[in-house]
């Protein structure tokens, strides 16, 4: 849950399979370690202005992908623990994903549902633009992302969806280099009251 993630299942996925030029099954496994000025979560501060670490390791082989993710940032549930596998492919300019993630929380109230969360992730893209959704598989709770590349630039509109009090979220990013990259996030709708614009810079580096 955080602001890699979910863009991270979706490419590794489309670029380990296209079906205009078929590839041979070959396996790859990457990992990296990033540290950013707070834990940005879909248009909320969940790190309250602390700083967070993170790192990933991807397994991903012919369009198939899993691996885990593990950060600090969640001052609320604290060390947070994803597992993901997913599917996904491309076909010229189209891309497709679907995914299945896991979020735990070990030191949360056991008591606590939110202790541990799943979602269904679907992603599909048109060359820069790319539309996902997060589906909580336990509620009637999603999210939704439009997202828009442009040189440097990563433009994406964020909407919560729980039935109730609704918030949704504008961010842009800027990418300076393959490691680092700055975040403005803003928030508004219903549920806006409860968070505040956010600024987060990430530092990541690959193992």
């Amino acid at each position: 849950m955080k602001m890699f993630k979910k863009t991270l299942i979706a490419a590794a996925a489309a670029s380990t399979l296209s079906f205009a030029v078929a590839p041979a099954a070959v396996a790859e496994v990457s990992a990296s370690a990033s540290i950013s000025s707070s834990y940005l979560w879909r248009g909320y501060d969940l790190g309250q202005g602390d700083a967070a670490l993170a790192a990933d390791i991807v397994y991903s082989a012919n369009g198939f992908t899993a691996g885990m993710w593990v950060s600090s940032g969640d001052v609320n549930m604290g060390t947070e623990y994803d597992f993901f596998a997913g599917y996904g492919g491309s076909v010229g300019e189209f891309n497709y994903s679907f995914s299945y993630f896991t979020y735990m929380y070990p030191s949360a109230d056991t008591n606590n549902e939110a202790g541990e969360l799943q979602e269904y992730v679907y992603s599909v893209g048109y060359g820069p633009v790319a539309l996902t959704v997060y589906d909580d598989i336990d509620s009637n709770y999603s999210y939704t992302t439009l997202g828009y590349d442009v040189g440097a630039f990563s433009l994406m509109y964020g909407a919560h969806d729980n039935g109730a009090n609704n918030q949704e979220n504008f961010d842009v990013t800027y990418s300076y280099n393959d490691s680092l990259s700055f975040t403005y996030s803003t928030p508004f709708g219903s549920d806006v009251e409860e968070a505040e614009p956010t600024f987060v810079a990430s530092y990541s580096l690959p193992f």
